[in-house]
């Protein structure tokens, strides 16, 4: 599949080399343009096979993860543009500032995935891989089990190839149902919000 990635810090950068590994084509743009990208992948040591790419050619792949700062969510998407109900994966936290001291933007009723999916009215919205830090997520699990992930989505099918791409990088996809359901347990300070849990190993090839 090929993969189209907006952002290269931490989780575009994270996410764009697991995809990567599990042999998928990757398309990466960011703000500072095609040599933003690749100082970003230079800084990486350039391991992974990812292609720097101007914000058309990302969001003509198959799936498109946004991995931008919630902040810059009206910037970068446009919502007259057509997505051909291409897959958008959102991965975005509602941070108007970051850890240690973060603060949350103030979405009275709204929830993070319902505003992306607004945004992007043409493209089939999956929320995932926003309830755990980085460093936690992907540190190594105890011996005989993996880490569950959520993900969230109106589309079945959508949902379905985003928990292909998570149990393809070594994660348990817990499919939790909608946007308006199951995506607002995985907002910042939800239910779901930094809870770590883990399942059994033999179940995940059952």
């Amino acid at each position: 599949m090929k993969i189209g990635i907006i952002g290269a810090h931490t989780v575009g950068m994270r996410l764009a080399t697991e995809f990567e590994r599990a042999g998928h084509d990757i398309l990466m743009t960011n703000s500072g343009g095609l040599e933003g990208v690749r100082e970003k992948l230079a800084r990486q040591g350039g391991k992974a096979k990812i292609t720097p790419a101007t914000m058309p050619e990302v969001l003509d792949c198959e799936l498109v993860v946004l991995a931008a700062p919630w902040i810059t969510r009206e910037e970068v998407l446009d919502p007259a543009h057509d997505w051909k109900d291409r897959i958008l994966l959102d991965a975005t936290n509602t941070y108007l500032s970051y850890p240690p001291n973060y603060r949350a933007d103030d979405l009275k009723d709204d929830s993070g995935s319902e505003i992306i999916a607004r945004l992007a009215p043409s493209a089939r919205v999956v929320k995932a891989f926003n309830t755990l830090d980085f460093g936690v997520m992907f540190s190594p699990p105890p011996a005989g089990v993996q880490r569950v992930l959520f993900a969230a989505g109106d589309d079945g099918e959508a949902l379905k190839t985003v928990c292909g791409l998570i149990k393809a990088i070594g994660f348990r996809p817990v499919a939790l149902g909608t946007l308006a359901t199951g995506g607002r347990l995985m907002e910042l300070e939800a239910p779901l919000h930094l809870l770590e849990l883990f399942a059994p190993e033999q179940e995940a090839s059952a």
